[in-house]
């Protein structure tokens, strides 16, 4: 249990630091986007605005979904759930996080198969300032995988869970 303990602390701070890092590309996105409309009025617009903001919010998104997810901030549909026994709903919630976790190690996969393509070729806009696109998609990648790790943590907690529960049902029957 001590490893998992360490798992889980290492996750809380590993998810933390990519909330901040998300947040900081939130900030850097309103400032840039106030920044430009204010330009618009006093000379001209900022080249290059429209790429900067796409990839911040690339990195936005992406750094938040394991803090999210950490703290059960991800959208839920439990009008149906919640009618059927907690053991039902334990076993749901066990197999919603496998299959999450199914479809987010595809996506870890192919983001870094993006990310490292796009170092590769120093992917970047097509028009001036000729914005990287590069670091953003390896963001990406990272994001997805401490994504991956927590839906792992949260998946091992929930096994841990369901069995433990299951044993202390099976002793109270005897």
């Amino acid at each position: 249990m001590r490893i998992t303990s360490q798992m889980v602390r290492a996750t809380e701070v590993v998810g933390k630091a990519g909330g901040w890092f998300g947040v900081s590309a939130c900030v850097l996105i309103m400032l840039l986007v106030t920044a430009n409309v204010v330009s618009r009025f006093l000379w001209e617009s900022i080249p290059g605005t429209l790429e900067i903001t796409q990839a911040l919010m690339v990195v936005l998104t992406a750094m938040l979904l394991a803090y999210t997810q950490a703290r059960r901030g991800h959208v839920s549909v439990e009008f149906v759930v919640d009618r059927l026994p907690a053991r039902v709903q334990k076993a749901l919630g066990l197999l919603t996080l496998l299959l999450a976790l199914g479809f987010i190690v595809l996506l870890v996969w192919q983001g870094w198969n993006m990310g490292w393509d796009g170092w590769v070729v120093k992917d970047h806009s097509s028009s001036p300032p000729y914005v990287p696109y590069y670091p953003a998609k390896l963001v990406f990648a990272i994001g997805v995988s401490l994504f991956c790790f927590q839906l792992i943590v949260d998946t091992w907690r929930e096994i841990a869970n369901f069995l433990t529960k299951e044993k202390s049902d099976a002793a109270s029957i005897k």
